[in-house]
């Protein structure tokens, strides 16, 4: 095995032939050859050794200090070196010795074989290497340490700084975000209010067919964002419609010219145009756009089918066709009729109102796989069902009792109709005081 140092070894022993051999035999690996003739000169060679010497090999038997006693002062004075004892087999008594109390590494008798001889220095020195090596990288990683511990020190300083700023930041960005969803909800407002100058009736359509959007995205478990978005794309569905001539929007009988009714299949494009350019509202206006395709693909602008139509598009269709028939009232005598020939029964049998609504129904379960999608179909007529159970989750309050904090479990309108909150808003003392 390839040693990486230059080593130095003493060779101690009262006999002039035994230094000279051993001189010779270690010189041939060019290691460094310290000699003494006595323990004493051993020890004196050791205290003014200018670095620690690899290895030391001793006679056991020598005049006034025997070899196992020179090798244990050794230890005190460079405990790391490798410690050889030479000695014959009579003094084995004292090798056991020497060995159980830590003096010596190895024992070598005489005489030696050169080769075994040199093969053990090789090794012993090879674990030398390794002590050093140890050491080395222990008061590597001590100075490591040390420095990262200095370096924590400094980077904890640091981040508390930027926990600082991260914090003081938050806060600015919290009040961006209120800031712009307070805008968000002034450019619906604002465009609701374009909506019942033009045209009052659309106004209360597009309310009445926000909450029927909402309760039934709700009931799709579709998340609180999904449902804001298809709530706000329901209550300005037909937006488009803005500066239409009046024959056009108020017509109830679906009698329109070719020209009037290819200007009125534009509603749901002109619709996107109108928000397309407010970033929060650029999937609304998808909705928009998609809220006349047909389950069948038949529908307009696009003629898409099926899953290609936005989710929430099909969610608006089913309660914008519901509005349409059951408050709207549009082109109500066909579907009246329709369902009264299905079922058999007399207008006297049901108020107006309710006839309507049944007509309604009966229309959406009518078209199920051909206008509207059947599973939002079943949605809806899960609606219809509980919508007369109340939520146990719902609280009516008076404008005194507000506090911020407060949901709103529906959208927020004044007594004249007027859109302010959607559902879901935490309330805060900003709105409250509004």
């Amino acid at each position: 095995m390839q040693l990486k140092y230059k080593h130095s070894i003493m060779i101690v022993d009262d006999e002039t032939s035994i230094l000279k051999a051993f001189s010779r035999l270690f010189r041939k690996d060019n290691y460094q050859i310290l000699t003494a003739s006595n323990a004493p000169e051993g020890l004196d060679l050791l205290k003014k050794a200018e670095r620690p010497v690899s290895l030391i090999i001793s006679d056991q038997r020598m005049p006034g200090m025997s070899g196992s006693q020179f090798l244990a002062e050794a230890q005190k004075l460079f405990p790391d070196t490798i410690r050889f004892l030479l000695t014959g087999y009579s003094d084995m008594d004292a090798v056991i010795d020497a060995i159980n109390k830590g003096g010596i590494h190895r024992y070598l008798t005489k005489p030696w074989n050169d080769d075994d001889l040199m093969l053990q220095v090789r090794q012993s020195l090879h674990q030398y290497e390794l002590v050093l090596e140890n050491r080395r990288l222990l008061a590597l990683t001590h100075k490591q340490n040390k420095e990262l511990n200095q370096l924590n020190k400094h980077l904890e300083t640091k981040v508390q700084e930027r926990s600082r700023e991260i914090v003081e930041k938050n806060k600015q960005l919290t009040q961006m975000n209120k800031e712009l969803e307070s805008n968000l909800y002034n450019t619906v407002r604002a465009f609701v209010s374009l909506i019942e100058v033009q045209t009052p009736s659309l106004a209360g359509h597009g309310r009445r067919v926000s909450y029927l959007a909402r309760d039934m995205a709700q009931l799709s478990d579709l998340s609180e964002k999904e449902v804001a978005h298809i709530e706000i794309a329901a209550l300005l569905h037909d937006i488009g419609k803005l500066g239409f001539p009046p024959q056009i929007v108020e017509d109830k009988t679906n009698h329109r010219t070719p020209k009037e009714q290819a200007l009125f299949q534009k509603h749901p494009e002109e619709g996107q145009n109108i928000v397309r350019f407010i970033k929060n509202l650029d999937h609304v206006g998808l909705l928009i756009r998609s809220h006349h395709e047909r389950y069948d693909g038949n529908g307009y602008p696009d003629q898409l089918s099926e899953e290609m139509i936005p989710l929430g598009s099909r969610i608006i269709a089913v309660a914008d066709a519901y509005d349409n028939i059951a408050n709207l009232k549009i082109n109500a005598k066909h579907y009246v009729d329709e369902y009264k020939k299905g079922l058999k029964i007399t207008q006297d049998q049901l108020s107006e109102d309710e006839l309507l609504q049944q007509a309604a129904i009966h229309h959406l379960k009518q078209f199920g796989f051909t206008r509207y999608d059947p599973d939002i179909v079943k949605v809806f007529l899960e609606y219809i069902k509980q919508k007369k159970i109340p939520s146990h989750t719902e609280k009516e309050v008076t404008m005194d009792m507000l506090k911020a904090g407060m949901i709103l479990n529906r959208p927020l309108y004044t007594l004249k109709g007027r859109f302010l909150l959607p559902y879901n808003t935490v309330l805060t003392e900003e709105y409250v005081d509004k």
